[in-house]
C-alpha cells in the first residue's frame, strides 16, 4: 500500500544518505607534476607555406560550385565529411590573406589557387581527381529548368485548386 508520509521519509534518509557519502573525503594517490612543459615549437617555414597552399587551394574549391560540385562527385570519401571540410577551409582562408609576413614569405597563393584550379578544371581536374566524365560544365538554368519548374508549379496549382 502506498504511503505519501513514508515515500517522503525514505526520499529524505535516501538524500541525506547521499550527501554524507559524497562529503566523505576519499583516501586516493596524490599526483605530483614531474614532467617540464615543453617548449613552444616554432613552425617552419615551409610547413607554413605549404598549409596557406593547401588553405589556398581547397578553399577555391570550396567557394565555386562548379569546382565544389565536381569535388564532390569525384571524392569517395562522401559529401557531408567533404563539405565540412571545404566550408572549415573556405572559414580559414582570410586570416591567411590577412597576415602581411606570411604573404611576403609565401607570395599570393590565392590568385594562383585560382587560376590553377581553373585551369585544371578545363582539363577535367579537381583537386587530386582527374579524369572527370568529359568535360566538366558549370551549372546553368537554361529553358528546360524553366519549363520543368514550370510544370511543378502547375501540378501543385492543380492539387490545390481542385482539393475538397
Amino acid at each position: 500500500m502506498y504511503s505519501p508520509l513514508l515515500s517522503n521519509i525514505l526520499l529524505l534518509l535516501s538524500l541525506l544518505f547521499a550527501s554524507a557519502v559524497a562529503a566523505v573525503p576519499q583516501p586516493g594517490a596524490v599526483l605530483v607534476e614531474r614532467q617540464q612543459p615543453a617548449m613552444p615549437v616554432l613552425p617552419n617555414p615551409a610547413m607554413l607555406c605549404y598549409d596557406y597552399s593547401q588553405t589556398a587551394n581547397l578553399s577555391t574549391i570550396g567557394s565555386n560550385s562548379s569546382y565544389r560540385s565536381a569535388f564532390l562527385q569525384a571524392s569517395p570519401a562522401g559529401t557531408r565529411g567533404n563539405s565540412n571540410m571545404l566550408d572549415a577551409f573556405v572559414k580559414k582562408l582570410p586570416a591567411l590573406t590577412k597576415d602581411i609576413n606570411l604573404n611576403r614569405m609565401c607570395g599570393n597563393l590565392t590568385t594562383i589557387a585560382k587560376i590553377e584550379a581553373e585551369r585544371n578544371y578545363t582539363m577535367g581536374v579537381v583537386a587530386q581527381f582527374s579524369g572527370l566524365s568529359g568535360k566538366p560544365s558549370p551549372i546553368k538554368a537554361d529553358t528546360e529548368l524553366i519549363i520543368l519548374m514550370f510544370v511543378i508549379l502547375m501540378g501543385f496549382m492543380g492539387v490545390t485548386m481542385f482539393m475538397p
